[in-house]
């Protein structure tokens, strides 16, 4: 299966810009849940997160994380300022393969065409040397959505709807430029209870669940060795398997999805 990894920008004690109270470390995390639950939900495709709460994160450790996970396709969310207006996609601009290339056009021109209602200018398919893009090991983009600092602009980041809106194009555009496979009839879904680079953690986290009467198996599905996740269910009803992923909330665990 095809592995991403979506790195909401900034975190913790990294800010980002800040207007007034939005902050662009929020904007991006809620974009990068948003963009994974979407999608998760409709095609055949695990997406990790370099960070699912509010901490702080070193670019080397974002880089380190993508590459231990061996992933297939790296994506970082950014909010541009400045005082301008739209929304930009860049590649790494260092012998940047004709691959990089295509996928960003893909992703690109599926999300603006989306954006299209809004009225969003298109600021360009760009290459700049950003660290999370010249050091990752596999094909990556790094998207800045909107101008935090411009009214019109800052108003849609504030809008619920909109941000659902964004979230989800960014997503097609992402299985747009990997050309993902759509989930078909027969879907099984799975609850994703914790993954981790060392096999230890994983059993810790088996014992935890089995403690709440919830019994659960430890799948290797990187490519590496290193890589191990906790599956806690699998179910062909969708609402079967958010009733489990409450429960296992309830134990206070918050990095729970279905995948």
């Amino acid at each position: 299966m095809v592995k991403i990894v979506v790195d909401p920008g900034h975190g913790g004690n990294d800010l980002g810009v800040v207007v007034g109270d939005l902050r662009e470390k929020d904007l991006t995390l809620q974009l990068s849940l948003r963009m994974r639950g979407y999608l998760m939900s409709r095609y055949r495709v695990h997406v990790c997160m370099t960070r699912t709460t509010d901490r702080t994160l070193s670019l080397l450790e974002r880089v380190a994380y993508a590459n231990q996970l061996n992933a297939d396709f790296f994506c970082s969310l950014h909010i541009n300022s400045g005082g301008e207006k739209g929304w930009e996609s860049y590649v790494k601009s260092t012998s940047t393969p004709n691959a990089y290339l295509t996928a960003q056009h893909r992703l690109h021109s599926k999300v603006m065409s989306l954006l299209e209602p809004y009225k969003i200018i298109d600021r360009g398919e760009k290459q700049a040397d950003f660290y999370v893009l010249r050091y990752t090991r596999m094909p990556g983009v790094l998207l800045e959505s909107l101008f935090i600092d411009t009214m019109k602009e800052r108003r849609y980041l504030q809008n619920h709807s909109f941000m659902t809106t964004l979230a989800h194009a960014m997503g097609e555009g992402v299985a747009r430029a990997l050309q993902l496979s759509s989930r078909r009839a027969g879907i099984v879904y799975r609850i994703i209870a914790g993954s981790f680079l060392d096999r230890d953690l994983a059993v810790a986290r088996q014992r935890f669940l089995r403690l709440g009467g919830i019994e659960s198996i430890i799948m290797n599905v990187g490519l590496s060795q290193k890589y191990y996740q906790v599956q806690a269910g699998a179910f062909q009803v969708r609402s079967n398997a958010e009733a489990r992923l409450q429960r296992i909330q309830r134990m206070g665990l918050t990095h729970v999805f279905i995948g």
